[in-house]
């Protein structure tokens, strides 16, 4: 530099924000923190209503049972006409005060859709008879299904299962394509239901069990 050449000042690029941008860099970040959070809220929720569900289909299924056991008392330990199932034993169905929907709530359940969940009779326990079991005609009851879980469906509603022989694929694929799992319905293999079998068991079946029936 020579005497009298001007001063020269080095120029520093800065990032200056106003107000708006500013704002509309913590919104970002408030959405980006939140979105993520709301999905594990909502995942944590759902798990806790499925959960609960399960728990209010077992106690449901629990009561039509003892109603098919009062119902068979009544007709020499006979079961009910498959078209008419439900009627026939609702006068049996018992609940404590206060229950939601009454006696006949015990029909009714919640799952993960939009739709209630209702109970489908198998035409099989239909011939059963609960004071004189025919074991060569329908084998070991704790395998025949007597009522299993399907959203949407009408009262009365019915169908031909055959007996759940452990290992015959057959059977669990008969009985896998009328089921619709609306438990944790978003968990994939995990996803559930819940199943009333003639000697009054109750099981949670996952999609998973299924599996060779595919």
């Amino acid at each position: 530099m020579t005497q009298g050449d001007p001063v020269r000042f080095e120029r520093r690029a800065t990032l200056r924000l106003g107000q708006r941008e500013l704002s509309r860099l913590t919104l970002v970040i408030v959405v980006a923190v939140l979105i993520p959070l709301g999905w594990g809220l909502y995942k944590v929720y759902r798990g806790f209503k499925s959960q609960r569900d399960v728990v209010i289909a077992q106690d449901n299924l629990l009561r039509l049972y003892k109603a098919f056991w009062g119902y068979s008392a009544d007709w020499d330990g006979g079961m009910p006409k498959p078209d008419r199932w439900a009627d026939s034993i609702g006068g049996y169905i018992s609940a404590p005060p206060g229950t939601q929907g009454g006696k006949m709530g015990a029909l009714e359940g919640p799952g993960d859709g939009a739709e209630p969940v209702h109970y489908v009779y198998n035409d099989l326990a239909a011939g059963y008879n609960f004071d004189k079991p025919d074991t060569k005609r329908f084998g070991d009851p704790s395998r025949i299904v007597l009522l299993f879980e399907r959203p949407g469906a009408p009262l009365n509603a019915h169908v031909s299962i055959p007996p759940q022989i452990p290992g015959n694929a057959a059977s669990e694929s008969a009985f896998y394509r009328q089921l619709a799992f609306p438990h944790y319905s978003d968990s994939g293999e995990n996803a559930t239901t819940v199943v009333l079998f003639l000697n009054g068991k109750i099981e949670r079946l996952r999609r998973a069990d299924f599996e060779a029936a595919k």
